[in-house]
C-alpha cells in the first residue's frame, strides 16, 4: 500500500504532465494562421427579406408594382360606381376620365413586378371601359342651334347644322295662342330664347307635323323646365317618357306652380291645352271654351282649298306649302294659326 508521502509525489507528477499539455495546445493555437477569421466575422448581406428576418424586427421590401395596383383597383372602383349614375356628357366624361386614371396606374406597373401579368389582363378590361364612355360622352353632347323666331309657348325655329327647322319643346304643353295665358307664354319664350340666343338641342322625335320635338337648353338649363316653373306650360304627362331622366324635375315643377297659383294655374278651373283643342273643359258641367268662327275666304281662289277650312287647318293637313300659303292668304288674320312667327309664311316646314 503506497505511503501518503508516496501519494503526494505522484499526485504532483500528474500535475505537471497536465500542465505541460495545456501549455503544448496553447502554443499551437497560437501559431495557426487566422486564414477564415475576416469571413466568420463579417455579417451577410440582406438580399432578399423572409418571413424569419420579419420576425426578427427587419422591415420586408414591397413589390414596387404593388402601389400602383391597388390605385388602379381603387380608381376603377370608383369609375364603376360613376358609370351607374351617369347621364349627362359632362358626367360619362367624368367616367372616362377616372378609368384613364386607373389605366396610367396600370401601365406604370413594372415588368419585373409580380402584378405585372394580371395588370395587363386589367388594363384591356380598363381601356374597354374607357371606350364605352367616350361614346357616351359623344352620344350625349348636344348640337348648338341660333334662335331665328319663337311661335307660341311651345314652338320655334332654330338655324342649326341641318339648316333652319322648327323645334317643338318636348314634355310640356303650352296653352294656345287663343286660349287664356297662351299669349303671356309665347312672350315668355320670347323672352327666354330672344332672336340670336344660342342654344342646345337633345333632339327626341318628330312629330306628325314633321316638326323636331326636342328639349331646349340655354344656360345649361332646361327652358322648358323653366316655363313649367313659372307656370307657363303644363306637363305633357302622355309623352314624358321623352325626358325619362328628369321626368321627376318637371313633375316637381308644375306642383309647386299650381300650389302657388303662378300664371296659367292662377286660373279657378283652367282648360290644359290637350282639352281646349279638343273643345273639351276643365270639369265636368263646365262650358268649353269659345272656339273663334273661322271667317269667310276673302280669296275667290278659296272653292279649291281643303276642305279643313270650314273648321280648323293644320300644316298636316296640306299636300303642299303652296296650298298653306293660299289657305293663309285666304283667311286675314291667320284663324288658323298657320303663321306661328308671323313672318307671312305659312307652315314653314313644308317649304
Amino acid at each position: 500500500m503506497p505511503q501518503p508521502c508516496e501519494l503526494r509525489s505522484r499526485a504532483a507528477s500528474v500535475a505537471r504532465v497536465a500542465a505541460l499539455a495545456l501549455l503544448t495546445l496553447t502554443a499551437a493555437c497560437s501559431t495557426r494562421p487566422l486564414e477564415n477569421s475576416s469571413r466568420a466575422i463579417a455579417p451577410e448581406p440582406l438580399a432578399t427579406a423572409s418571413p424569419d428576418s420579419a420576425q426578427a424586427g427587419v422591415a420586408p421590401s414591397e413589390d414596387a408594382g404593388e402601389p400602383h395596383y391597388r390605385q388602379a383597383l381603387e380608381q376603377g372602383m370608383a369609375a364603376a360606381v360613376a358609370t351607374q349614375t351617369a347621364q349627362s356628357a359632362s358626367d360619362w366624361h367624368q367616367v372616362e376620365g377616372l378609368w384613364q386614371q386607373a389605366i396610367a396606374h396600370l401601365s406604370a406597373i413594372p415588368s419585373g413586378s409580380d402584378r405585372f401579368a394580371i395588370a395587363q389582363q386589367k388594363r384591356q378590361e380598363y381601356e374597354a371601359n374607357r371606350a364605352y364612355a367616350a361614346r357616351a360622352a359623344a352620344a350625349k353632347t348636344l348640337p348648338t342651334a341660333t334662335v331665328v323666331s319663337v311661335g307660341d309657348g311651345d314652338t320655334l325655329r332654330v338655324q342649326g347644322p341641318e339648316g333652319t327647322i322648327t323645334l317643338r319643346l318636348a314634355c310640356v304643353d303650352a296653352p294656345e295662342t287663343n286660349q287664356a295665358f297662351g299669349p303671356e307664354a309665347a312672350l315668355r319664350l320670347r323672352q327666354l330664347l330672344p332672336t340670336g340666343q344660342s342654344v342646345t338641342v337633345r333632339a327626341i322625335e318628330r312629330d306628325r307635323y314633321d316638326r323636331t320635338v326636342a328639349e331646349i337648353y340655354s344656360g345649361g338649363q332646361s327652358v322648358g323646365l323653366q316655363l313649367v316653373r313659372e307656370g307657363y306650360a303644363v306637363v305633357y304627362t302622355q309623352y314624358l317618357d321623352g325626358c325619362a331622366a328628369t321626368a321627376a324635375d318637371y313633375r316637381q315643377a308644375e306642383a309647386a306652380a299650381r300650389a302657388a297659383g303662378l300664371n296659367f294655374w292662377s286660373q279657378p278651373q283652367p282648360t290644359l291645352p290637350w282639352d281646349f283643342r279638343r273643345g273639351g273643359s276643365a270639369a265636368p258641367g263646365a262650358a268649353p271654351p269659345s272656339v273663334p268662327t273661322v271667317p269667310a275666304p276673302t280669296s275667290p281662289a278659296a272653292q279649291t282649298l281643303p276642305a279643313c277650312v270650314a273648321t280648323d287647318c293644320n300644316c298636316s293637313d296640306f299636300s303642299s306649302w303652296a296650298q298653306a300659303q293660299a289657305v293663309l292668304e285666304a283667311f286675314p288674320g291667320d284663324p288658323h294659326r298657320l303663321d306661328g312667327d308671323g313672318d307671312g309664311i305659312a307652315c314653314e316646314s313644308l317649304r
